[in-house]
């Protein structure tokens, strides 16, 4: 697959237009009036369900929206009785409304290069390194010397001893290879990509990362795993003009709004916090963006004192703190059934990880706010006794750290987490690796993976994220796999648990939910008027769904053209 100059999809001209004019005809007077923030009219979308997010009242029949704020929710009758003049009414015709999708784990910008294949062998083992070879060689042979070339592995090259640069170098000598795996954790480079990322042939292993090399020797075989792989991330795109990455954020923005997201909360792994801000700012997207700082190194700045007006902002700090089951690299108590002699490592050190949780445990707690990607049981231990070890529930019950996916997160560890104030970030993709998750654990873990339901009856908070990368993933595959739950069946949500897990619950993750997550007097106008009544479809049936008018700050940023104004 081709992508060109523009990143991981070939990106189409018309998606980097300004939002102004995804527009359509029919909504234009909303357009045009929400451009000018003192003029402009009230809105009422009526006859609809709308879905308000608050568990007291969470169904209404029409929305009342000034400037860039609801000002109403209710019933047809009442917000549709004695309008100001020159009031816009939009009638839904039944459709349902909700507040915006947050996806609260996502990850926009990928490397640029030629991208050989893609990644619809999940969860199965994906090529052999004779078909990687292959692919190659044919990548090669289409494509000027120097030219990036990369593809998508899983376990068949993961596990495969004879993946090494010397079996690439061969079939690429002229061309920097780079192989990654699908789950974002590992990558595998010829000779020709180390020279050109400046590494050498015996590069140390940096802080929270490793590079597998040679029997017998220092030298390194092209596998780098962890904060090495996130630091040749940081080294491919240090390569990559600002503008190539503003258009992958525009392009990722207007898919993203056709499925009625109004927020991304990115966490953007090879720039660092400053460029990702600059990079953003440049970009003028239609939606909301939270950039979560992603540093390298615990010395490594974060830009957390910027001000939160305009659509983007900057706020939080992201670790990573083990890899993920599917290289066995997830830090795990019980040994992998498939490699007893493995358990995973920490990414952290301890007293990293201490100093990271005294770092952050003053100033403002939506700025400083700590975001662990933490799988393992025994990394999700890790990272509690440092919390406990940092002050316990007395500092860290209001400041909602966070961790990012949880997946072996076990009863008896569920009331230690409710203690300490922590939001578990879930992403329902992974639930569908069960087959992969199968092989790597024995069946008493097995049966507790992934909890969703009991975090909720525990009274923890839960949002949902994509764990998405490159392009949007739709939040209806999300909310499917969520009310499923393919791996535990037992812990899935209802819908209604679900939608508000993606909205509300991830507004609550960042801070926000004092202004956008429901539908409701004072909150930010952010919606989607979705195609169908996710509410009452079959769930196979979810997938077919799209946003039909999407509003972020009272604007229309995405119009499907089927709504018309009254006349």
């Amino acid at each position: 697959m081709r992508s060109g100059s523009r990143g991981w999809f070939g990106w189409l001209a018309w998606l980097e237009a300004p939002f102004w004019l995804l527009c359509g005809a029919a909504l234009a007077v909303i357009c045009l009036a929400t451009g000018i923030a003192h003029a402009a009219p009230r809105t009422v979308l009526y006859g609809g369900s709308i879905y308000t997010g608050t568990p007291a009242a969470p169904w209404a029949q029409a929305v009342a929206i000034e400037d860039h704020r609801i000002v109403a929710v209710g019933s047809d009758a009442a917000l549709l009785a004695h309008l100001p003049p020159g009031a816009v009414r939009i009638a839904l015709g039944g459709r349902v409304v909700v507040p915006g999708f947050n996806d609260a784990h996502v990850h926009v910008v990928v490397p640029e290069g030629d991208y050989l294949n893609t990644t619809d062998f999940i969860p199965g083992p994906g090529p052999t390194l004779a078909q990687v070879q292959a692919l190659l060689a044919g990548g090669a042979a289409a494509t000027p010397p120097g030219s990036w070339l990369f593809a998508f592995i899983g376990a068949s090259v993961f596990d495969d001893p004879q993946a090494t640069r010397r079996a690439l170098d061969p079939v690429t000598p002229d061309h920097p290879v780079a192989l990654f795996g699908w789950t974002g954790h590992g990558i595998w480079i010829n000779t020709r990509a180390m020279t050109v990322l400046g590494i050498s042939e015996t590069q140390p292993d940096p802080f929270g990362g490793s590079f597998r090399r040679f029997p017998g020797s220092q030298v390194i075989t092209g596998e780098v795993h962890e904060y090495a792989e996130f630091d040749l991330r940081r080294r491919m795109l240090a390569q990559t003009p600002d503008a190539h990455i503003v258009a992958q954020y525009q392009a990722f923005a207007a898919a993203a709004v056709k499925l009625g997201y109004t927020t991304l909360q990115e966490m953007a792994v090879g720039l660092t916090h400053r460029r990702n801000l600059d990079i953003l700012r440049a970009a003028q997207l239609p939606l909301r963006v939270r950039s979560i700082c992603f540093p390298l190194t615990p010395g490594e700045a974060c830009e957390l004192h910027g001000d939160d007006r305009g659509l983007v902002r900057g706020a939080g700090v992201k670790w990573i703190t083990d890899g993920t089951p599917v290289e066995r690299l997830s830090f795990v108590t019980t040994p992998y059934a498939d490699r007893p002699d493995q358990v995973g490592a920490p990414d952290l050190p301890e007293d990293a990880l201490r100093g990271q949780l005294r770092a952050h445990r003053r100033g403002p707690a939506s700025r400083h706010q700590l975001l662990f990607h933490a799988v393992g049981d025994a990394a999700i231990d890790g990272v509690l006794d440092a919390m406990d070890d940092t002050g316990g529930a007395a500092v860290w019950a209001d400041r909602r750290t966070r961790i990012e996916h949880g997946d072996l997160l076990f009863p008896w560890n569920i009331g230690r987490v409710r203690e300490l104030g922590a939001v578990v970030v879930q992403n329902p993709t992974h639930f569908t690796l069960a087959p992969v998750f199968a092989q790597r654990f024995v069946p008493a873990v097995f049966a507790q993976l992934e909890p969703m339901q009991s975090l909720l009856a525990a009274g923890i908070p839960l949002a949902i994220g994509t764990d998405g990368i490159g392009a949007p993933f739709s939040p209806f595959l999300e909310l499917l796999f969520a009310i499923t739950h393919p791996t535990h069946p037992s812990e899935a949500l209802t819908l209604d648990q679900a939608v508000s897990a993606f909205t509300r619950g991830a507004a609550y993750a960042e801070f926000e939910d004092h202004r956008k997550g429901r539908l409701a007097p004072g909150q930010l106008a952010d919606l989607a008027v979705l195609s169908q009544d996710i509410f009452h479809a079959a769930p196979p049936d979810l997938l077919a769904t799209t946003s039909l008018l999407t509003l972020v700050d009272g604007r229309v940023v995405w119009d499907a053209g089927v709504l018309r104004a009254d006349p």
